[in-house]
């Protein structure tokens, strides 16, 4: 099967946001391979909170091995630095970006 790029760019608790990580897990409980990528005000999930307080959130994916990118110029921009993400969530450049979206076969959804 062809891999899903979920981009997200909406804050993390907003109707979009959970919308989009909600049809992630779906896509990957069909056995589709799912990459996310947050950005904007999406890279906050990636910084903070319980990442398991409901099932739409961000750890479960993680848990699941979901590959979870954050924009580093985004969480600059928010005043966070690239080691200050969850466990499990890779700080992605520009470069990285691209190579994710571009990926051969990728279908892109979003931005959310």
């Amino acid at each position: 099967m062809l891999p899903v790029l979920v981009m997200i760019s909406s804050a993390p608790r907003s109707p979009e946001a959970r919308r989009a990580l909600h049809l992630a897990r779906l896509l990957h409980a069909q056995g589709r391979p799912v990459n996310i990528l947050l950005l904007q005000d999406a890279v906050l999930a990636a910084v903070g909170g319980d990442p398991t307080r409901e099932p739409e959130d961000l750890g479960v994916l993680v848990s699941r091995a979901v590959p979870v990118y954050a924009c580093t110029h985004d969480l600059t921009l928010r005043g966070f630095a690239p080691q200050d993400v969850l466990h499990g969530v890779e700080p992605a450049d520009d470069h990285r970006i691209v190579d994710l979206m571009l990926a051969e076969g990728t279908h892109l959804l979003g931005c959310f």
